[in-house]
């Protein structure tokens, strides 16, 4: 079991994933964990199928997975070792909607499992790696990945944010990456790490966050 030094609480807490660790810290309204996001769609004669998120997290909390579940100091986590990083410090995110929303219109939706999560580490910096099926949704729509409690900050991969992979077809997708205005994400800075509460709409004391989309055309 990792054990901690320092006061990383807040988003340790969501990402890792006891709430053994949760230290009731309030008042702080800036991310605490930053991880950078890459989208792999995959595509099936044009038609968008799913998707992998890779997940590449900042070094402080690279060396928490690291130096807790590569038990072995091998530099691979083998099949053992990533399913303690599963049960251990990812499936937590699911009370978080895996941080992952898609919109189509006004209705922002999550997946409500994944499949084929694997974790890797490279040069001290660790990422997960997970699959979304995304077959239901037809036509354009938006993909996003970010935290509503505004405690992790993810952000999109500078030089490769998204690829398309598989059967392109006649006409693949293209996509664009933009701020949306039109429908902002509230949440509340005095709230605790542990809280999964989702804000639709805006009321005293909460705070306004526009997530930035990548929007699927054809």
């Amino acid at each position: 079991m990792i054990r901690y030094g320092y006061k990383k609480a807040l988003c340790v807490s969501i990402l890792l994933i006891t709430l053994l660790f949760i230290a009731p810290l309030q008042g702080i309204a800036h991310p605490h964990l930053f991880i950078s996001t890459q989208t792999e769609f995959v595509l099936n004669n044009g038609k968008i199928q799913g998707a992998y998120e890779t997940w590449i997290f900042d070094r402080f909390f690279s060396a928490d997975i690291i130096q807790g579940y590569d038990l072995n100091r091998d530099g691979v986590f083998s099949k053992a070792e990533t399913q303690d990083v599963y049960n251990n410090a990812f499936i937590n995110t699911k009370n978080y909607a895996y941080f992952t929303f898609i919109r189509q219109g006004n209705e922002r939706h999550s997946p409500e499992k994944v499949s084929d999560f694997s974790v890797r580490q490279k040069d001290g910096i660790a990422s997960y790696r997970f699959y979304i099926n995304l077959s239901q949704y037809s036509g354009d729509f938006y993909f996003a990945v970010y935290d509503y409690t505004f405690f992790c900050d993810f952000r999109y991969d500078e030089k490769t944010p998204v690829i398309f992979t598989g059967a392109s077809g006649k006409t693949p997708p293209t996509y664009t990456i933009a701020e949306n205005r039109k429908y902002p994400v509230y949440y509340d800075p005095f709230d605790t790490a542990d809280m999964t509460t989702m804000y639709d709409t805006w009321k005293p004391g909460l705070q306004t966050f526009y997530p930035r989309e990548i929007h699927i055309t054809y």
